[in-house]
């Protein structure tokens, strides 16, 4: 198969965009479920003050990461299903 030319159902795009959004839905739950727990966890000294920085941080991280990037594949999924739906209405 060539790979200039495209051969996508622009629903089935359409339904990855959206998988990846409910991707980045429960990421972002589950990262703020577990920094709860860590809050809430039965420990109290220094080194529990470090681990919850060090969580906090990579919670922060991790949800902007996983933000950034999953919104910049959905915008490109969702302009690709755009260009095929127009290709498709120019068929002869």
């Amino acid at each position: 198969m060539s790979t200039d030319l495209v051969h996508a159902d622009p629903r089935d795009v359409r339904r990855l965009a959206t998988a990846l959004q409910r991707f980045e839905q429960r990421i972002t739950q589950i990262s703020s479920e577990t920094y709860r727990e860590v809050g809430r966890a039965n420990w109290h000294d220094r080194q529990k003050d470090q681990f919850e920085a060090r969580f906090k941080d990579f919670h922060k991280k991790t949800n902007t990461f996983v933000g950034n990037e999953v919104s910049a594949m959905v915008k490109s999924l969702n302009s690709l299903a755009v260009a095929l739906e127009q290709a498709q209405s120019q068929r002869f």
